[in-house]
C-alpha cells in the first residue's frame, strides 16, 4: 500500500487522532515504539519521527481505520466558546502575507446548517470597520486563547456592523476526513489506451454507464446538449443549498470570481451562467499562474489567500478565498462550499490580494493568482478541501482570428478546467470574447469558425460555426449555442464513460461583407419529367447589395416515383438534419457530432419516398422494403429500431449562406408498357 493511502499517513498528516481511537492510538503508539526500537538497534542512531511513522504503517494497517475525528489539541470545540471571549483572525488584506484582526464572540447559533453550528463574532480592524462583511475572507481562521475555533464564512447583506459567522473547525475537519475516489484527476495523466475494436470494425458498445454523473452533470439527451439549459439544471439543484431566502439576509460570505480579459457581453454571460451556482463574477482583472511570478510563495499557509482557477491565460476566472488550516499536503478553506459539487478536480493557486473594496451590499477582495499549486478535490457544506500535491486536469485552447487587418491581438491562448459544466461555459466565453474584442466593427460581416476538438482515445473532430449580419458586432452570445460548445457538453456529459478533452483549436475567418443570398423564388423548368430523369429547378437568389441571380440545380428523382407528384422542399443546408441513429457509446457519439447537418453554405432539396427508414444501434437504413419494420421489431423486447419516413436529401453547394425556404412540385410520368 502506498504510504499516502495508509491510515498512519492520515493520522500524521492531519495532526489529530481518531474519535474512537483511544485503544487504536495506543496500539499505534506501541507499534511505532516497537518499530523505533528495532530501527535504533539496527541503525545505532536516532531516527526521525516521519520515518518511524512510515515504518509502523504496515503494523498499524491491521489495527483498524479511523471512522470519526476528535478535536485536535490546538483547536477549541464549540462547547468551550463563550460570549465575550476575545481573540484574533488571520487574513490577507494586501499582498500575500496574512495579518491579524481582532474578534469578539457574540454567541453561537445551534444547528445553523444541517448538523453544523455557527459562531457569531464581531471583527475589529481599520479596514473592516469600513468594509464590514467581506467576500473573499471566507476561510480566514479565527483563534481564541491561541486555539483555532473555525473559519470566517457568513455575513449579513447590507449589514451596518462588522459581524460575521464562523464555521466550526470540527465541521471543516470532518470534510477533510471524507474518503475520496482512488483517482480524482484521471484525465490529467496523458492519453488513455486505445479502445478495443469489435468484430467487423464496428465501434465498441458500453454495456452500462461507467459511473454516475457528478453534481454538475447534464440531464438530458446526450445529442441535444444546451449550455443555458445545463446552467438552469445546476441552479435548481445547488441554489437552495447555497443561499437562504433574501429576506433572511444571512448568507455565505460568497466567493468572488475575478474575471480578467473579458468584455461586456462575456461578463454578462459569466454572470448568467455562474451566478446561479453561488459565485459572484466581477470584472477585476486577473493575473495568470501559467507563469509563476518571481518571489511568489511556494506553499499555502493558514490565513493565506487561495484561488480556484476556472480558466487562465489571456482570459482568466478565479474564485478567491482564504486558507483555514493546512494539514500536511491537504488543507481546508472557505468555511462554506464553493459550488457544493462534492468530489471535484479544479486547479488551485496561491493568490495575491490587491485591495478590499468596500460596498454597502457586501465588500469583496480583489486579487489574482501568482503561482499554481494543487487541486480542489472536495467541495462540501463546511469547507473546500485542497490537495496541494495533486494536479488538476486542464486542456489548452488556442483561438486564431484571421481577416482583421491590423488587429493587435489576433491569437489567444488559455487553459480551461476540465469540468462537465465549466469547460463548455468558458470555451464559449473564450471564443466569443476573442472574436468580439478583435472584430468590434459595426458593419457588414461574415464569419466562419472551424474548431478542432481533440478527444482522448477517439481522435480529432472538426466542427464548423458561422454567421453573417450587419450593425451588431460578433459577440460571445453567438458561441453559447455553437456546435463546438454543444459537442463538448455532449462528450463531457455522456452516460457511458469519462472522456478527456485534450485540446481545442479554433480558427475564425472574418470577411467584412455579408455573404448571404435570399431565396426570392424557385421554379421547376419542366413541370413533367420522365421516370428516372432529374428535376431541373431555377433558384432566384438575391445577394446583399446586388442584382438578382439565377441558378439552375438538378435534383435526381428515382424511377420508382413514376406516376406520382413529388413535392421538393428547398432549405438552407444548416437547417437540414441528416437522419442519425441515437448513439449507444462514445465512439458513435464522436462519429455523429460533426455530421449532424449538411454544408452550411448549401441548399438542400428534400423529398419523401413511399417507404420507411430505420436507425438502430448506430446504423441507419435510409430505405426499407415493405414489411421490413415488422420483421425488425422484436415481439418480446422493447429495444426496437427507430422508424422514420424515408426521404432523399440532395445538397447543392452555393458558397454562400442561404436565407429562406421554398417548395416546388414536379410530376413524374408513368411508365407505359
Amino acid at each position: 500500500m502506498p504510504l499516502r493511502e495508509s491510515p498512519c499517513f492520515r493520522l500524521r498528516s492531519s495532526s489529530f487522532l481518531p474519535a474512537r481511537a483511544v485503544p487504536l492510538a495506543g496500539r499505534c503508539a506501541r507499534a511505532i515504539a516497537g518499530a523505533a526500537r528495532a530501527l535504533v538497534e539496527r541503525e545505532g542512531r536516532l531516527i526521525p519521527m516521519s520515518l518511524l511513522v512510515g515504518a509502523a504503517c504496515s503494523i498499524a494497517v491491521g489495527l483498524g481505520t479511523a471512522q470519526a475525528l476528535s478535536t485536535p489539541p490546538d483547536t477549541m470545540p464549540v462547547s468551550e466558546v463563550k460570549p465575550g471571549m476575545k481573540g484574533y483572525g488571520l487574513t490577507v488584506f494586501s499582498g500575500t502575507t496574512p495579518e491579524k484582526f481582532d474578534v469578539e464572540v457574540i454567541s453561537t447559533l445551534r444547528n445553523f446548517r444541517p448538523n453544523q453550528d455557527l459562531i457569531l463574532i464581531k471583527t475589529q480592524h481599520p479596514r473592516l470597520e469600513v468594509a464590514r462583511t467581506v467576500a473573499g475572507m471566507s476561510g480566514s481562521p479565527i483563534y481564541l486563547n491561541g486555539k483555532m475555533i473555525g473559519a470566517y464564512a457568513y455575513g449579513w447583506l447590507f449589514g451596518a456592523e462588522a459581524i460575521a459567522g464562523v464555521t466550526p473547525i470540527k465541521s471543516m475537519l470532518d470534510e477533510l476526513a471524507r474518503p475520496l475516489p482512488p483517482a480524482i484527476a484521471p484525465r490529467g495523466g496523458g492519453p488513455l489506451p486505445a479502445p478495443v475494436a469489435s468484430v467487423g470494425g464496428a465501434p465498441p458498445r458500453a454495456a452500462a454507464p461507467a459511473r454516475l454523473r457528478g453534481g454538475r452533470g447534464f440531464l438530458g439527451a446526450v445529442d441535444a446538449y444546451d449550455l443555458a439549459g445545463h446552467a438552469r439544471q445546476i441552479a435548481a439543484r445547488v441554489a437552495p443549498a447555497l443561499a437562504p431566502p433574501e429576506s433572511t439576509g444571512l448568507a455565505r460570505a460568497s466567493t468572488p470570481v475575478m474575471l480578467g480579459g473579458l468584455g461586456g457581453t462575456s461578463l454578462r454571460i459569466a454572470s448568467d451562467l455562474l451566478g446561479p451556482m453561488g459565485l459572484d463574477p466581477m470584472q477585476a482583472g486577473g493575473g495568470s499562474s501559467m507563469s509563476p511570478e518571481p518571489g511568489a510563495p511556494t506553499k499555502y499557509v493558514d490565513g493565506g489567500a487561495i484561488g480556484v482557477e476556472l480558466v487562465r491565460g489571456d482570459i482568466s476566472a478565479m474564485g478567491i478565498g482564504t486558507v483555514t488550516r493546512v494539514s500536511g499536503d491537504k488543507l481546508v478553506a472557505f468555511g462554506h462550499p464553493m459550488m457544493n459539487g462534492g468530489v471535484a478536480s479544479l486547479p488551485t493557486a496561491i493568490a495575491r490580494v490587491h485591495w478590499i473594496l468596500a460596498s454597502q451590499n457586501r465588500s469583496f477582495k480583489i486579487g489574482e493568482a501568482v503561482r499554481s499549486v494543487g487541486t480542489l478535490v472536495n467541495d462540501r457544506q463546511a469547507a473546500i478541501v485542497v490537495d496541494s500535491a495533486a494536479k488538476a486536469p486542464v486542456f489548452p485552447m488556442r483561438i486564431q482570428i484571421d481577416g482583421v487587418e491590423g488587429a493587435p491581438h489576433p491569437t489567444w491562448n488559455v487553459e480551461v478546467a476540465h469540468d462537465q459544466f465549466l469547460a463548455p461555459s468558458f470555451v464559449s466565453m473564450a471564443i466569443g470574447n476573442a472574436v468580439e474584442a478583435t472584430t468590434s466593427e459595426r458593419r457588414d460581416m461574415t464569419w466562419r469558425a472551424v474548431s478542432q476538438l481533440k478527444v482522448g482515445r477517439y481522435g480529432t473532430i472538426s466542427l464548423v460555426d458561422f454567421g453573417a449580419g450587419n450593425g451588431t458586432p460578433l459577440s460571445a452570445d453567438d458561441f453559447v449555442r455553437s456546435r463546438v460548445v454543444r459537442a463538448m457538453g455532449s462528450l463531457l456529459n455522456n452516460p457511458w464513460e469519462d472522456v478527456s478533452i485534450e485540446r481545442v483549436d479554433t480558427r475564425v475567418k472574418v470577411t467584412f461583407d455579408r455573404e448571404v443570398v435570399l431565396l426570392r423564388g424557385a421554379k421547376v423548368l419542366e413541370p413533367e419529367i420522365d421516370a428516372g430523369a432529374p428535376a431541373r429547378i431555377r433558384l432566384d437568389l438575391q445577394p446583399h447589395q446586388g442584382p438578382v441571380e439565377s441558378r439552375v440545380i438538378e435534383v435526381p428523382v428515382p424511377r420508382e416515383l413514376a406516376g406520382s407528384q413529388v413535392d421538393i422542399e428547398l432549405s438552407p443546408g444548416y437547417e437540414v438534419e441528416r437522419p442519425m441513429a441515437t448513439p449507444n457509446n462514445v465512439a458513435e457519439l464522436v462519429a455523429m457530432l460533426p455530421n449532424q447537418s449538411h454544408d452550411p453554405e448549401s441548399v438542400v432539396a428534400t423529398f419523401k419516398l413511399r417507404e420507411n427508414g430505420a436507425a438502430y444501434r448506430g446504423k441507419v437504413a435510409s430505405r426499407l422494403p415493405p414489411g421490413a419494420m415488422d420483421t425488425l421489431r422484436p415481439s418480446s423486447a422493447s429495444d426496437a429500431p427507430e422508424a422514420f419516413g424515408a426521404q432523399v436529401q440532395v445538397p447543392v453547394s452555393l458558397k454562400r449562406f442561404l436565407v429562406g425556404k421554398d417548395t416546388v412540385s414536379v410530376t413524374v410520368r408513368p411508365i407505359l408498357r
